[in-house]
């Protein structure tokens, strides 16, 4: 198998993520415009509980194993086996309680309607949970094309099968549609998990020398899926605190639309950017592993997410409403409510935190491979009771309502970073490198003018396209003409 160096292993990764999360958001609007805001914030209320048991059992697997398989000498063999044995334990268990609670948890969170999307749900626990022992193993051999693969080919399915399930059920009922959402995701994950067997019968000779231990391999497995589960856990109360907080000042229905709006309308643009950082954070745990260079790789990581996820702030921040007009057009609308103008400035507020978010997901991956193993769950949990706080004290409010969960949810991941930061910098020094800030200011005003230039041609689908096109094009042409990255960083390595 081909190993690739750091750049390369987050470009393939990030690649294959960009065209997943393509497919996704094509999805998810696609979806939204389906269903409408109603039937969104159903959809919504379903993948927090889901989403939990997902996590409880995989969680930190992919990043443990690689972890795990970049320190061992031999034994990849037994600790995919012991792996497999170990989740699937979990993610049957996990399974059963989801199905015996389905019914409670609907009428939890208000609608009965969806027992039946966890029932049809439960089962893809197991199958995600064997996905992600397989990527672990790649990543930890630098060989990231299975799991970029198999991420693709998993989105495309859900989105063609997921479409005409969607459209042709709705002429039974809006719920009817749901489910046929429901089924397929089961599809999926089923083409995922195929894609990754496929490769790894390929692989090559696995060693069965130098056998690991169960417990070697949950010593990093825990922790990073400590960490890993304190955002679905804060996605899950969410799913049962901020339709009851906003039922203070709205209906029940009113409120569901509002939490859809936020949920899925905004969360699947702001959750765009997230793509690099995760590809980065999966690349750089592995790669840290023994490295020489690590302030340089650390630097290096934060540098392309700054590059990344700094036009993506100021592209939603500044022109969200004509961002959520093409992506939904008027479907976003409610209840006598301008559905697509709270989306709007909800992006907004939501945008300013993408910068925080991400950078806090690679400062995460290298607390991990140094060894602080509860260093990035304890600045977490800080953050997430942050976060509940202002969630308990504002969304009440009639004035502030959905728009507290977007405020808590940006200083959540202020106040990570915030902690995480100078947690690093007890462990690595960094000089802050003006020439790049002054590079990527200058890309970023070009960008934007460009935009600008672009847009008071006339608004419309079509030139919104054209201009976000060529304002990528110009900062990408700008950050290459200012040689803001070398060839030597691009390929560094251990």
């Amino acid at each position: 198998m081909k190993r690739n160096s750091l750049f390369s292993g987050a470009l393939v990764l990030s690649i294959g993520g960009i065209l997943a999360k393509i497919f996704s958001s094509v999805y998810r609007i696609a979806l939204t415009r389906i269903l409408g805001g109603e039937g969104i914030g159903l959809y919504q209320l379903i993948f927090p509980f889901y989403s939990l048991c997902v996590v409880l059992a995989t969680s930190g697997l992919p990043l443990a194993i690689s972890k795990v398989v970049a320190k061992s000498k031999g034994g990849d063999k037994s600790v995919i086996k012991k792996c497999l044995l170990f989740t699937s334990i979990i993610s049957l268990s996990l399974t059963l309680i989801l199905m015996l609670f389905s019914s409670s948890m609907a009428k939890l969170q208000g609608d009965e309607r969806i027992t039946v999307c966890y029932l049809i749900l439960a089962p893809t626990i197991i199958i995600v949970s064997a996905c992600s022992v397989f990527r672990g193993y790649f990543q930890g051999k630098h060989y990231f094309t299975p799991s970029a693969l198999s991420n693709i080919l998993e989105q495309f399915t859900k989105l063609v099968l997921g479409l005409v399930l969607t459209i042709s059920l709705l002429k039974v009922s809006l719920i009817a549609s749901i489910v046929g959402a429901m089924l397929s995701i089961v599809v999926s994950e089923i083409v995922s998990v195929i894609v990754l067997l496929i490769f790894f019968k390929k692989r090559e000779r696995v060693e069965t020398n130098s056998p690991v231990l169960l417990k070697d391999i949950l010593k990093d497995v825990l922790p990073i899926t400590l960490t890993n589960i304190i955002m679905p856990i804060s996605n899950f109360i969410d799913s049962l605190l901020v339709v009851n907080l906003l039922s203070f000042s709205f209906s029940k229905p009113i409120s569901i639309f509002l939490y859809g709006l936020e949920s899925g309308a905004v969360s699947s643009i702001v959750g765009l950017p997230s793509i690099f950082s995760f590809a980065i954070a999966s690349v750089i745990l592995p790669n840290l592993i023994y490295s020489e260079n690590k302030e340089n790789k650390i630097s290096l990581a934060v540098r392309i997410i700054l590059i990344i996820t700094v036009p993506c702030v100021l592209l939603f921040s500044l022109f969200p409403q004509r961002l959520i007009s093409v992506l939904y057009g008027a479907r976003l609308n409610g209840y006598g409510y301008d559905g697509l103008n709270i989306a709007s400035r909800l992006l907004a507020f939501s945008s300013l935190g993408i910068v925080f978010f991400s950078i806090n997901q690679i400062y995460s991956s290298c607390l991990q491979a140094i060894e602080e193993r509860f260093v990035a769950i304890r600045n977490l949990s800080i953050a997430v009771i942050i976060k509940f706080v202002l969630e308990i004290l504002f969304l009440p409010s009639a004035k502030i309502n959905i728009f507290a969960l977007s405020i808590a949810n940006t200083m959540c991941y202020v106040s990570a970073f915030t902690l995480n930061h100078l947690e690093i910098k007890k462990h690595f020094k960094f000089k802050i490198n003006y020439k790049f800030f002054a590079k990527l200011i200058l890309s970023c005003a070009v960008m934007l003018l460009s935009i600008i230039i672009v847009f008071m041609f006339g608004g419309g689908i079509v030139n919104t396209i054209i201009g976000v096109l060529v304002g990528g094009s110009v900062y990408l042409t700008t950050l290459a003409i200012t040689k803001t990255f070398t060839r030597s960083e691009l390929k560094l390595k251990g």
